[in-house]
């Protein structure tokens, strides 16, 4: 386990480390963009901690378990009671994630910029090249990254695929702009016969937009019911 947390840190060290290297060899402006990517690399850090939060959840935890804030890895650790403790730690770590990233995809479009004689180039060719090389992957990062959510197995994974399908082909409920379900938590609903499954929705540029939930029936199959409420709401207080 602990080999399985190392490696994944000591790649995001050392591309931090090569990128840097790169951008110090490449000019002075280089070395300012080193420096100044690392308090930026904090204010990600720190927005990570607003956009990504895992309430607390019961699915697969009898008991409760705590959820975070953060993203990749968690800012700010959940107490079972609906606070937060900040992690300084954690915060250091996710900081250092983002400050690879930073230098690495500056790294790589700056390359690519260069490869295409960006000096050359028209001012509307460069409007489309940061469009399309920078603005567009960002926009579309909730279709090919993860989003932060509980580890389920068993019956409770079983329930949340089968309502994130619900939504998206039986309801019929998925908008353009909802780019990824998160699911938070799975329970049972207040009926005691029906389970209930509440999902994250995140929009582009991976910010959340509001919550779902899904009533599925005894057998976890179809869903019976479902509707979308504001961030604000619970999902777990809706008849």
């Amino acid at each position: 386990m602990v080999l399985q947390e190392l490696i994944p840190g000591l790649i995001v060290v050392t591309l931090a480390v090569l990128s840097a290297v790169w951008w110090v060899r490449r000019s002075r402006r280089g070395i300012d963009w080193v420096i100044a990517a690392a308090p930026l690399a904090a204010v990600l850090s720190y927005l990570s901690s607003i956009l990504f939060r895992v309430p607390d959840y019961q699915a697969g935890c009898p008991g409760g378990c705590s959820g975070w804030q953060g993203y990749p890895i968690a800012t700010h650790l959940g107490s079972t009671i609906g606070r937060t403790e900040f992690d300084p730690v954690g915060f250091l770590l996710n900081t250092g994630f983002y400050y690879a990233v930073l230098l690495l995809a500056s790294l790589i479009v700056t390359w690519l910029a260069t490869l295409l004689r960006w000096e050359e180039r028209r001012l509307s060719w460069k409007i489309g090249f940061v469009l399309f090389a920078v603005v567009l992957p960002l926009a579309l990062m909730p279709t090919y990254l993860p989003a932060p959510q509980p580890s389920l197995t068993g019956e409770p994974q079983r329930l949340a695929i089968n309502a994130a399908q619900a939504w998206r082909w039986q309801l019929l409920a998925r908008g353009l702009t909802d780019r990824r379900l998160a699911v938070e938590d799975v329970r049972l609903h207040p009926d005691g016969e029906r389970q209930r499954v509440c999902f994250r929705v995140y929009t582009w540029f991976f910010i959340p937009s509001h919550r779902v939930y899904v009533d599925l029936e005894p057998a976890g199959v179809r869903a019976t019911a479902g509707g979308s409420i504001p961030l604000s709401a619970s999902c777990w207080v809706q008849p």
